[in-house]
């Protein structure tokens, strides 16, 4: 995990994938060793008056022409990008989901407790990334990315790797009835812990990618000491998650 990718824009990077595809550039932002966190929320109240000129920092220093990005909502809407110009974009409309087979552009979900999902189809040099709590999860958005990836680039199930990047942990995560019962799981008579990378973990064994192809960070962003924003924990701000084909 590497610190910062450039002076004040601090950022962990998936390793695994980066020893593997050194053509693929994935990791998360974190809040920085600064007094002022590297907080890069640009929706809702309060949004950071710092996060439109660090989203450009975090373009300049990644070395991608364009990051994209869309207001999130917990549905299961993926954006495919293609053409998408320069600079930092937002998608027309909300969407929990990115895709592209073009390389320069770099893709982005905003989290702070929800899983973010990084999805390579390394074949055809195609990935999508996700933002995943429990109500996209319960809808689908795995598989609409999985599928997603097959229609458009023709990428098998069993060909696809997946990364569950830091998130809340099983521990952490205690929820009421209803989402257990959302996510197709036993529902215990009080509330408990669920563990949303496991439940999504299934979700991509059942949607045909193979064990072996998925990996889950052992990150908690509430109790890991990772440095990450955690809503849990009553921060407002939030990280960024990001994937993309280097240009």
């Amino acid at each position: 995990m590497n610190e910062e990718i450039a002076p004040g824009v601090p950022l962990y990077r998936v390793t695994d994938w980066a020893d593997r595809f050194p053509w693929l550039f994935a990791g998360i932002t974190h809040a920085g060793a600064d007094p002022d966190p590297f907080d890069l929320r640009l929706f809702g109240e309060p949004a950071s008056q710092l996060a439109p000129g660090r989203w450009r920092d975090l373009l300049r220093a990644s070395a991608f022409t364009a990051i994209v990005h869309a207001r999130q909502v917990h549905e299961t809407r993926i954006v495919v990008h293609d053409g998408v110009g320069k600079g930092v974009r937002e998608a027309g409309g909300a969407a929990d989901g990115h895709a592209t087979a073009d390389s320069g552009v770099l893709l982005a979900v905003t989290v702070a407790d929800c899983v973010p999902v990084y999805l390579l189809a390394a074949d055809a040099r195609a990935v999508a990334l996700l933002h995943a709590g429990w109500r996209g999860t319960a809808a689908g958005i795995l598989p609409r990315g999985i599928a997603l990836l097959g229609k458009k680039w023709g990428t098998d199930p069993g060909n696809l790797l997946v990364h569950l990047g830091p998130a809340i942990c099983g521990e952490c995560y205690e929820v009421g009835s209803e989402v257990f019962g959302a996510l197709g799981l036993e529902v215990p008579p009080d509330p408990a812990p669920v563990d949303m990378r496991a439940a999504l973990a299934r979700q991509a064994k059942a949607a045909g990618v193979p064990s072996e192809s998925i990996t889950v960070s052992d990150v908690c962003t509430l109790c890991g000491g990772s440095n990450l924003f955690s809503h849990r924990a009553g921060r407002s701000e939030r990280q960024v998650a990001v994937l993309g084909i280097r240009p």
